[in-house]
């Protein structure tokens, strides 16, 4: 076991069934995927126990079709990797006890991988180039964090969401359009296909005239309510879209211009569900090529939860660190992101 080679993973903590192979040699990603997106859209958000029972059901299916696709055996896998956290409890349990058994019943060892980390190393496998240290703005449905990427498992959390993370912001300000869940694709459509020479409602810029690398939402889709509310009749839906999403990529965008002075322009990988938007995509890059900085934002593949990025990043664990002599087996729904220091914005700000 001192030269692996194929390691096999699985993500679950949310709402996609995620299985991966990974080949340490040719450095060959394969990953299949199950959204379960349909389930959940009747609900207007994801229910933990359907997610969870889901899991159980497609999740034997889907590594087998991972191994398919690699055309890999069970037998030729060395390693196995799961998602430990953070998620939701029941989702991470199914597949922590999957993994946990299928790895006693190989005989290889258990690497357990921290989901966020995971979405933010994940552009390592694809811009060779990229290495530590960097900065990372991760936005997805549950976490809007930037953070400083000083090494593999250490990390500075510079800012962060005070209530809503930037994908509910989306989710949540689609429902009160009418969208169906989840919202942010097809809000982006909408307002990527918009002329604003039309006109497009004023929304408040969130946090305004305060020096803090931290995000808040809340207020943000308040104000959007409200002004649905009362001016939907004046403006119409794709107006309302490219509003929200014109105001949502203003306030990540700002923290970034904020931070990265302070960091000497260092690489930024942008990661996670919302990266897909391609508004977002364009303003990074814009700001990039203002700065003379590179952007890393990985394919539109790996910002979803995906097993590719769990695989990925138990590759770089088993480079770096080795195998985990006794791997906790144990999940984290709230794991801190590698060996965190807390920073706070200001302090940030201050001392650099």
């Amino acid at each position: 076991m001192s030269k692996p080679r194929i390691i096999l993973a699985i993500e679950s903590s949310c709402d996609e069934t995620s299985a991966a192979v990974y080949d340490l040699h040719s450095r060959q990603l394969v990953q299949e995927t199950y959204s379960q997106v349909d389930l959940h859209r009747i609900y207007g958000g994801v229910v933990p126990e359907l997610a969870s029972r889901s899991h159980l059901e497609k999740l034997y299916s889907v590594v087998n079709s991972a191994l398919a696709k690699a055309d890999v055996s069970l037998s030729m896998v060395d390693a196995v990797a799961y998602t430990r956290g953070p998620g939701l409890v029941g989702p991470l349990l199914i597949g922590s006890t999957y993994a946990d058994a299928l790895a006693f019943a190989l005989g290889v060892p258990l690497i357990p991988v921290h989901h966020l980390e995971a979405h933010i190393t994940v552009a390592m496998h694809e811009f060779p180039a990229l290495q530590f240290p960097f900065l990372a703005l991760l936005v997805s449905g549950g976490h809007t964090e930037l953070i400083y990427a000083k090494s593999l498992g250490s990390y500075e959390v510079l800012g962060e969401t005070m209530d809503d993370a930037a994908g509910e912001a989306f989710d949540k300000c689609g429902k009160v359009m009418g969208l169906a869940y989840p919202a942010g694709p097809e809000i982006a459509k909408l307002a990527d296909d918009y002329d604003a020479s039309f006109g497009v409602p004023v929304l408040p810029e969130p946090l305004k005239g305060k020096s803090t690398l931290n995000f808040s939402f809340s207020g943000l889709k308040s104000a959007f309510a409200r002004s649905w509310q009362n001016r939907s009749a004046k403006y119409s839906q794709p107006a309302y879209a490219y509003a929200i999403q014109s105001a949502i990529v203003a306030s990540l965008l700002k923290r970034i211009k904020q931070v990265w002075p302070v960091y000497d322009d260092c690489p930024l990988v942008v990661a996670g569900g919302v990266a897909a938007n391609q508004c977002l995509r364009r303003a990074v890059a814009q700001e990039a090529d203002k700065r003379n900085a590179k952007v890393y934002v990985p394919s539109l593949d790996y910002c979803t939860d995906n097993a590719g990025m769990i695989a990925h990043n138990a590759a770089l664990r088993i480079a770096q660190m080795g195998f985990p002599t006794v791997p906790d087996q144990k999940v984290q729904p709230r794991w801190p992101l590698g060996s965190l220091s807390i920073v706070s914005a200001d302090d940030q700000l201050r001392d650099r």
